[in-house]
């Protein structure tokens, strides 16, 4: 807490711009992991989008309103002070930072702040001196941030990662010894889990002949996005509390992503889905629901718990290992990526999207011949499961089953003409077969899309040279060369392509050339030799 006679100073900079800059001298607080020795003189700047965000999903956790002004400040982690009558929630912009980008969970950041929360929601007088009532209060706050946690979706383990980063092993005139703020970390946590499983999950129900059910199903059956969210504002404004329509409208907020990308809010469908859990707090699906939400927000530990809870709550729920894959693809760990995708595969065997993300793992492994035979099951599964044919056809190309490959690109060229963009690689398997007319039509059809394509001026260079048109080959080489800043790699890639395609002497041109002024060049050597054999 500030001295007295700072008391209106504050008040009256505060009301007229929480914005600005300012310096404030801190008497009373509570820090995380122990209260200051004296006045501290500290430097506040308004709150960061990011941990707003933090505090928002904290207070959506419980009932109370928010009582407290947010401020970013020069502190060690985060503290709880006052300055009057205000209450304030001081954190350092460093310490977040920290846990978004060095730890693999955001855990211990949420712990710090619902610890500071749990402060004021709990109305602590931070003057107290009373070193038993203050040690209280850190028990309480801990306590109330265990509950929190459970709430959005963290482990026992992952509720501790504050006190277990940061407590000390000691007690001190303030804080309890780590054990005793562990213990009341857990037992929040377990609270808060018992009051979970006992809850009721049906609540939020409509009438079968009510006029809010009947627009739900019309929601239901709207293939627009839009108009299925209008009609469910409409159900929601009839019935506030209406569990399913917040679900659904979730979900189509989502799909708008398949229309409009750009348009697309994943955080409003997260408010949709935080308002139906709160009233169906065993929902498996809601989890996986807004697990997908937070990953396409790169907000992975999130996403993480929610598929953890879903599992746990049930663990035949394939969406929920696949979207547990997800995120465990994004920190590459395949291996358990791999796990929790045979194990969707158990569940459901016919899973095309399973099949797809095992097969693009096996692809990235080089693992050809595995990855050909899980995008053939996702195929089988969803014949127009355009993504799948497309990895398929790239993993043909690469194991050099060209023909298999060229059907591919075939049938993803029937499935959507307009957004085939599979013309150059498709061109570069006819050329490896001796296809030159089918390769320069599909080279063309590459450079249409963009005229830049130095690569596609290059091949298709090659394939008029292999059909006797010197002349037309030796200006696509032009191009292609015009359009690079690697001159000497494209001179040595048209010369060794040239020996490829049976046509060594004109090879050597190309190669000589490179070799004139880089004697060392590796490549060029290499396809030199070939060309001398040939």
């Amino acid at each position: 807490m500030r001295h007295p006679n700072w008391y209106t100073v504050f008040l009256l900079l505060f009301a007229s711009s929480v914005q600005a800059q300012e310096s404030l001298t801190i008497q009373y607080s509570c820090n995380f992991a122990a209260a200051p020795d004296s006045a501290t003189a500290l430097y506040t700047y308004a709150a960061s989008a990011e941990a707003r965000q933090v505090v928002e999903r904290i207070m959506r956790a419980n009932v109370l309103p928010q009582n407290f002004v947010l401020r970013a400040a020069d502190c060690q982690n985060a503290l709880a002070t006052t300055i009057g009558k205000q209450r304030l929630i001081l954190y350092s912009t460093s310490f977040l930072e920290h846990f978004k980008t060095a730890s693999q969970t955001q855990w211990a950041a949420y712990c710090v702040l619902a610890h500071e929360i749990g402060h004021h929601l709990s109305n602590h007088d931070l003057e107290q001196s009373n070193p038993a009532e203050r040690k209280r209060y850190e028990l309480e706050a801990d306590r109330f941030a265990g509950g929190t946690l459970f709430r959005l979706g963290a482990t026992l383990e992952q509720a501790q990662a504050g006190i277990n980063t940061f407590s000390s092993e000691t007690t001190s005139t303030t804080h309890p010894p780590k054990r005793a703020r562990l213990e009341a970390i857990a037992v929040g946590w377990k609270q808060a889990e018992e009051l979970h499983a006992a809850a009721d999950n049906t609540a939020g129900s409509a009438a079968e002949d009510s006029n809010e059910k009947k627009l739900y199903q019309q929601a239901r059956s709207e293939k627009d996005p839009y108009k299925a969210i209008e009609l469910l504002d409409q159900a929601i404004e009839l019935r506030e509390d209406y569990a399913e329509a917040y679900l659904e409208r979730g979900k189509r907020k989502v799909d708008i992503e398949q229309v409009d990308e750009i348009r697309v809010n994943f955080r409003d469908a997260i408010e949709d889905y935080n308002t139906y859990l709160q009233l169906r707090p065993k929902s498996a699906e809601a989890l996986v629901e807004r697990g997908y939400a937070y990953r396409r927000l790169d907000l992975d530990s999130l996403a993480l718990a929610d598929y953890n809870r879903a599992i746990r709550l049930d663990n035949k729920n394939p969406d929920a290992y696949l979207g547990r894959a997800w995120v465990k693809m994004k920190t590459e760990d395949s291996e358990a990526a791999l796990r929790d995708l045979d194990k969707a595969l158990q569940l459901k065997p016919d899973f095309a999207q399973a099949w797809y993300w095992r097969g693009n793992i096996q692809y990235g492994f080089g693992e050809y011949d595995k990855a050909i035979g899980d995008l053939s099951k996702a195929l089988e599964a969803d014949p127009k499961y355009a993504d799948a044919l497309d990895l398929r056809a790239g993993a043909y190309q690469f194991s050099n089953k060209l023909a298999e490959a060229i059907a591919d690109y075939r049938r993803l060229e029937v499935l959507d003409p307009a957004a085939f963009s599979g013309y150059f690689d498709r061109g570069k398997c006819y050329q490896a077969l001796g296809k030159h007319r089918e390769a320069i039509a599909d080279f063309e059809q590459a450079l249409q899309k963009n005229n830049t394509f130095s690569e596609a001026y290059l091949y298709r260079g090659v394939s008029k040279y292999a059909l006797g048109r010197k002349t037309e080959g030796e200006q696509d080489f032009e191009q292609a060369l015009a359009n690079t800043v690697l001159t000497v790699n494209t001179s040595v890639k048209i010369g060794c392509l040239l020996v490829e395609n049976g046509l060594p002497k004109d090879g050597l041109v190309w190669l000589d050339r490179v070799l004139a002024k880089s004697p060392e060049n590796k490549q060029a050597l290499e396809c030199r030799e070939k060309a001398k054999g040939k």
